[in-house]
């Protein structure tokens, strides 16, 4: 096995083509869900400021993201229009916003029609003080709905310029093959990117209390793999279960659960040898692992601090062998 560790700053960053689209991307995305709720506005540009000189470009939010605080509205998304007029860098970032989310007080009231997705629409155009989102997802899916309430009204939204790409987040298999079905048919763009819960770390389905969530199993992966159809993976870091793990930190019942399986003991094992070998944190490994696959997957993190970022920043200079990333798939259950 040979390994190669390099960090070589802004001009070196490598940018990633998502597939049946212009966007060239960072590959790791800046989460923005704790923006103006657990990190305040300043931290927040200060943030993104430090991001994008680290070479990023990719900022992920949502229409929902600080609704679960009483107050204002699109905390997240309103901080980083704020921003981006504040620096002009509009054209230089490629945003990622997502809308049609169930109402937070209940979340089995679906959103998922032509009303409620143009009214996010307008709304996140206009938190985000711009005239275009470059991919915008829908947030939620209701399979009781037809696709075709979906995929008519953001196509149309492409077509006024409003979103450049659309792509699905937490939406089933089955039902993603259905739109994009459809969209063939129809002679429609179609999801260019799926947006799921994905990380080095397998995942005990039966943990997950929020069933809404979907999570990458072997199937969708192969999928993936297939058609290639690019992938944005939340929760990339596990909640930081590994690194815990290895510290001998306290995780909490709710986080043991959800990842103390046999797999990941294995999982574990291999990681702390990759790691080790190469000198770099297990979280930068972790994250690696995700870029490092046949179509184009990007991580989505967010950061507590501006340590956490550079640390963050640092797993995309980092190469793994292909028998690394072999050795993993061939441990890993995805799901259990």
């Amino acid at each position: 096995m040979s390994f190669t560790s390099k960090y070589q700053g802004v001009s070196m960053m490598k940018k990633v083509l998502l597939s049946n689209t212009e966007l060239y991307v960072s590959q790791l995305s800046l989460g923005t869900v704790n923006y103006g709720t657990e990190m305040d506005t300043k931290a927040a540009k200060n943030q993104m400021n430090n991001f994008f000189e680290l070479g990023g470009n990719f900022i992920d939010t949502a229409h929902v993201y600080g609704d679960w605080v009483p107050g204002t509205k699109g905390r997240s998304e309103n901080i980083i229009g704020e921003w981006l007029k504040e620096t002009g860098l509009r054209q230089e970032v490629i945003i990622s916003t997502k809308g049609a989310h169930p109402p937070i007080s209940d979340m089995s009231i679906s959103r998922i029609n032509s009303t409620e997705i143009k009214r996010d629409i307008d709304e996140s155009l206009e938190n985000l003080g711009t005239d275009y989102i470059d991919l915008y997802f829908l947030h939620r899916d209701d399979p009781d709905v037809p696709v075709s309430v979906a995929l008519d009204v953001l196509e149309l939204a492409r077509q006024q310029g409003k979103i450049r790409y659309y792509g699905c987040s937490n939406w089933s298999l089955p039902r993603i093959i259905e739109a994009n079905t459809y969209a063939k048919e129809h002679n429609y763009a179609g999801f260019v990117c799926n947006q799921l819960m994905w990380s080095l770390a397998d995942i005990n389905e039966s943990a997950m209390t929020d069933k809404t969530l979907v999570l990458m199993d072997e199937e969708t992966f192969n999928y993936h793999e297939k058609t290639n159809m690019s992938v944005m993976a939340y929760t990339s870091a596990a909640k930081g279960y590994f690194t815990k793990l290895f510290l001998n930190k306290d995780i909490s019942d709710k986080i043991s659960s959800r990842y103390d399986t046999l797999s990941n003991k294995l999982i574990f094992d291999e990681l702390i040898k990759v790691a080790k070998e190469v000198c770099v944190s297990l979280i930068e490994v972790e994250l690696a692992y995700i870029m490092h696959q046949q179509f184009a997957s990007v991580p989505i993190v967010s950061f507590s601090n501006d340590e956490q970022l550079e640390q963050g920043m640092k797993s995309c200079e980092l190469v793994l062998d292909d028998e690394v990333i072999k050795t993993f798939k061939k441990i890993k259950k995805y799901v259990v």
